[in-house]
């Protein structure tokens, strides 16, 4: 509430009106201006925060009066409660970890690809930035020698290799296979794969398409335009977490 230092609109007043004007004195000066309402952003890493002040809070609350009592002294020159709230919040949990996914789901579709191509999958891109930690495939036809990696735009449809990483061994064809990996990835880029042989499941229609070449190009830095293929999709699916 406004305290008037002389009769309102004369010489001066303080406080705040309504909660929407304040009235403030600097030096010989009086000044008015609206409200400050401060940010509440509600950040991911803010309300893990303020959980746990609230959880150490709760904790206090159900000590006993002698469980209370013990920890006066304990810290010099702060109460039983200070002391505990200190112990309770010296060491803060990171924040849980935000999920990044990236490609189409690894099932079963109406056709599949050939061997020996490079392919990219324009369906959801990357969705934060940070390590691809599993992929899913499904092959048509078992996968050897098979890599995956992360691709970028650099203009229409030539892309540029971000990272890869090869799959050991060979990939079990007929269903969902998951392999770890880690593979770096940055929000926007696409999921892709070459195998010199076997095939994954592909649809041809209903979906954003898919970039292909003939070859290996998933070393790091290998920049190449790719022909478009409009409305397909692959089983290929990567999640991983953002850094």
């Amino acid at each position: 509430m406004a305290k008037p230092d002389k009769p309102l609109l004369s010489l001066g007043a303080r406080g705040t009106i309504a909660d929407t004007l304040t009235f403030q004195k600097r030096g010989r000066e009086h000044f008015v201006r609206q409200k400050p309402i401060p940010k509440d952003p509600k950040s991911p890493t803010q309300l893990a925060q303020r959980q746990i002040y609230r959880d150490a809070v709760d904790a206090w609350h159900a000590l006993t009066a002698a469980q209370k009592e013990a920890w006066r002294g304990v810290c010099p020159g702060l109460t039983a409660y200070q002391c505990f709230m200190r112990s309770e919040l010296k060491y803060v949990p990171p924040p849980p970890p935000i999920p990044i996914d990236i490609g189409s789901p690894a099932i079963d579709r109406a056709t599949w690809t050939v061997a020996g191509y490079t392919f990219i999958d324009k369906n959801n891109p990357a969705d934060g930035t940070g390590i691809i930690k599993t992929i899913e495939v499904w092959p048509q036809i078992e996968l050897t020698g098979c890599i995956i990696a992360t691709f970028y735009i650099i203009n229409a449809n030539t892309l540029k290799t971000r990272d890869s990483e090869a799959i050991p061994g060979t990939i079990p064809a007929g269903s969902k296979q998951t392999y770890p990996v880690a593979i770096a990835v940055q929000e926007g880029d696409y999921i892709g794969c070459f195998s010199p042989s076997g095939r994954i499941e592909r649809d041809t229609e209903g979906f954003a398409g898919i970039w292909g070449a003939s070859g290996d190009k998933t070393p790091p830095e290998t920049e190449v335009a790719y022909s478009f293929y409009n409305g397909d999709a692959i089983s290929l699916y990567g999640k991983g977490e953002a850094e």
